[in-house]
């Protein structure tokens, strides 16, 4: 997780930063302190895209991306693809071989 951790009054201080190359944005309670759920969370309210090493084994770290750089969801099933290779219509590979209708208007 890309953040910068000190200890401001017993608490911990955290920020975000965007995973994708080049990108300098950032997202931070406004405080400078925050617990990290409270902080994932409000990032998440904030349109940012959170992926979790634990939901998603090839990935080395938890990746962040803010809402300029989201990674593309499938439209059927809305799962996160980190790898877009094969896409059809914003579906999945999965998706289109289970031949799930794109129903997206």
């Amino acid at each position: 997780m890309a953040r910068i951790e000190e200890t401001f009054d017993d608490r911990d201080r955290y920020m975000i930063e965007c995973d994708d190359p080049d990108c300098e944005q950032r997202f931070d309670d406004g405080q400078w302190y925050a617990y990290e759920d409270d902080l994932l969370a409000d990032a998440k309210d904030d349109g940012w895209q959170i992926l979790y090493a634990d939901e998603h084994p090839e990935l080395e770290r938890d990746m962040h991306y803010c809402p300029a750089h989201r990674l593309p969801e499938c439209v059927t099933c809305t799962n996160i693809m980190i790898d877009s290779t094969g896409w059809k219509d914003g579906q999945c590979p999965e998706c289109i071989k289970e031949e799930i209708p794109n129903e997206r208007s």
